[in-house]
């Protein structure tokens, strides 16, 4: 088989395909976030005092919701949105409150404060977020190693022979280069000279002819 070397391109997309092999299962991880029912719950509690005087509010005076942006709770962050049962009438301007406060000047996210009402969907978002640190450790460490084992070698044969999985990792071109029988060849040199004559002479010289 043909000698392929480790070159600085072949080592970086062998670690983007590391890192593709494991993204799935970090973003598996990713799609479970705490319950969407928790966007009602939210509203509900934000607006629990509220909730009959907005009831009474012409039409125009706020606008409505589809879903609640959460920026941080407590001291977690957060980052996430959760959709609302029904579309809810939400203010213009958010107000301060005990519960919660505006995360920036623009946009609707809102900030849940540190607070014992928040303490369940705190820790909810709290072992989340931790799911997915963990997660995208084990692609970093797995990324990581993999390199490990390209750098410990200066051609792909050995890495294989130590790690075959490694295999799936490697490009198909360099597949196929790898698959490739190196023949090796003689270069032949034709001799201006009659060997039959030489041979004779050389026979005739040991008789001392």
């Amino acid at each position: 088989m043909a000698t392929v070397r480790f070159s600085k391109e072949l080592i970086d997309r062998i670690e983007r395909e590391a890192r593709s092999k494991m993204e799935p299962a970090v973003n598996r991880v990713k799609e479970q976030k705490p319950d969407n029912a928790w966007g009602q719950r939210i509203y509900d509690t934000l607006f629990h005092e509220v909730k009959p005087i907005i009831s009474q509010v012409p039409a125009g005076w706020l606008k409505t919701m589809k879903h609640i942006e959460i920026g941080r709770v407590g001291n977690a962050a957060c980052n996430m949105t959760f959709d609302l049962a029904t579309p809810q009438p939400w203010p213009y301007v958010f107000p301060n409150t005990g519960l919660a406060d505006k995360s920036s000047t623009y946009g609707d996210s809102i900030n849940l404060r540190d607070n014992i009402v928040w303490g369940e969907f705190h820790a909810e978002v709290v072992a989340y977020h931790q799911r997915v640190q963990e997660a995208a450790k084990r692609r970093d460490e797995f990324v990581a190693m993999v390199k490990k084992v390209c750098d410990a070698y200066s051609t792909l044969a050995p890495a294989l022979k130590a790690w075959p999985p490694l295999w799936d990792l490697i490009p198909d071109d360099v597949k196929d280069k790898h698959r490739e029988i190196k023949e090796r060849t003689k270069n032949e040199v034709v001799l201006d000279v009659d060997i039959g004559k030489l041979t004779a002479m050389s026979t005739a010289a040991k008789f001392g002819i």
